[in-house]
């Protein structure tokens, strides 16, 4: 049943309940952002002078970011199809509200959100000209609430935090109906604006907040673990490496000389400290009977950086993400390659089935806010990514040449799988190829008309 919030009381009470929810999660997801924003926690160090804690700090790396960063430059939407859309009118007309928001660019910080966090949000409300308007939230600013997380395709409610300036907050509380606005002053007083109607339903014509969740990986009790939180344990011991390493490179990375034997029985000790300070990496010692000169080796370096690039292809392991990401060049073949890039392409492409989903979604609430229910109710759009993977363009013409040619594939058909090649760039070449057929294609179309059946 969808939620509808009748009076200001219901929706002060609302907005006050989904704060206390935001707020409890808010420190966890501050966690999160540091170590994806380069920001993470610091090393704890017992004692530490100015210089180990400048050490400290140039050892920190965003090695998290890139797991995050890695997986989301594969994920670019490029168009939507329908089974029946021969000459891709359906398609196009779907896809206007996406080019209208600017969602191609959108789109890439929403998936950087929710595969970091675990989760993001698309809200959709008509606008003031009658088109839908999407609009993208991070759960750094935003909490949806839903009775079954777990299978729920749209929340009951949902909160946005808008922060308007240094001293004012806004608060949006969405229900099936309406937008509750709040604004709260620098003294937490709270004002109540005049609700707003969305205007958006489900394809059913039945009101829903029109909420879509973006979820990295949704397990069956509603959880949404992101591609950072779990691996912080391992990005400490990244640049705990790093720390011993600059450590021992900026202590113990050349030779030790020593002495014994010298007479300094003369000196005092404020004279020979300064007698220690007098000597410099190149200076030459000589001393007379007795004395003996030696030096003690440097720190070998090869057992630390070992150690690191150890936790890195664990890194690289557990979060199923390619080695040559953080730096690690395979000198293998084509096939090698591409079983090294497994892993990881099967996490893209379940990434794509369900972040895939949620952009149908959201193009079906604005087909609904735009009045097009049928394109809304309509369950066969399927969406179209952009070809990602790392293959020459010679290498895809000759593969798909030989589909065209070898299994009777259309090559037109092809045209949007040529690596840099984008759907829209595939179907003006269609429809120029539509309106200048070549002599082959004419002549067929010619035979066509003469074995139609004419009518007196």
């Amino acid at each position: 049943m969808n939620t509808e919030l009748q009076d200001a009381a219901q929706a002060t009470k609302a907005l006050s309940d989904l704060r206390e929810k935001y707020e409890r999660e808010l420190p966890d997801l501050e966690t999160i952002d540091g170590w994806w924003r380069w920001d993470p926690q610091k090393l704890l160090l017992k004692g530490p002078s100015r210089e180990h804690r400048t050490m400290r700090d140039i050892g920190e790396t965003p090695w998290l970011r890139m797991v995050v960063t890695t997986l989301a430059q594969t994920l670019y939407l490029d168009g939507v199809e329908f089974p029946d859309d021969i000459d891709n009118t359906k398609a196009k007309r779907m896809w206007q509200p996406w080019d209208r928001n600017r969602m191609g660019a959108k789109q890439i910080p929403l998936h950087q959100a929710a595969i970091a966090y675990g989760s993001a949000y698309t809200s959709v409300h008509v606008g003031d000209d009658g088109f839908a308007r999407i609009t993208c939230h991070t759960p750094m600013r935003a909490l949806a609430l839903y009775n079954d997380p777990a299978s729920d395709v749209f929340p009951q409610l949902f909160l946005a935090v808008i922060a308007l300036s240094d001293d004012t907050t806004a608060y949006e509380v969405w229900d099936a109906w309406n937008v509750w606005r709040f604004q709260q002053d620098k003294n937490g007083v709270l004002a109540l604006m005049e609700p707003t109607a969305h205007g958006v339903c489900d394809a059913q014509g039945e009101p829903v907040c029109p909420v879509v969740r973006y979820g990295n990986q949704i397990d069956l009790q509603g959880r949404t673990p992101g591609e950072v939180e779990p691996y912080i344990p391992l990005a400490k011991r990244l640049n705990k490496d790093n720390y011993d390493r600059l450590l021992a490179q900026h202590y113990n990375s050349w030779k030790v000389k020593t002495a014994t034997g010298l007479d300094l029985s003369e000196l005092d000790d404020e004279a020979k400290e300064q007698r220690k300070l007098e000597l410099r990496q190149d200076s030459m010692l000589f001393g007379g009977e007795g004395v003996q000169f030696s030096t003690l080796p440097e720190t070998d370096l090869d057992n630390i950086v070992n150690a690191k690039q150890s936790d890195v292809d664990e890194l690289a392991a557990v979060s199923q993400t390619p080695a040559t990401a953080f730096g690690k060049m395979v000198n293998v073949g084509d096939a090698g390659i591409e079983e090294s890039r497994a892993g990881f392409y099967a996490k893209r492409n379940e990434r794509r089935k369900t972040f895939g989903i949620s952009h149908l979604d959201t193009l079906r609430l604005c087909a609904a806010a735009e009045g097009r229910m049928d394109d809304a109710a309509n369950m066969g759009l399927t969406p179209v990514w952009a070809d990602t993977d790392t293959r020459t363009i010679s290498q895809a013409v000759d593969a798909f040449g030989k589909a065209a040619q070898m299994l009777g594939v259309p090559a037109r058909c092809l045209w949007d799988k040529i690596p840099g090649v984008t759907k829209t760039e595939a179907d003006t070449w269609r429809e120029y190829a539509e309106a200048h057929p070549d002599a082959d294609e004419l002549a067929a179309r010619i035979y066509g008309e003469q074995l139609q059946p004419t009518t007196e």
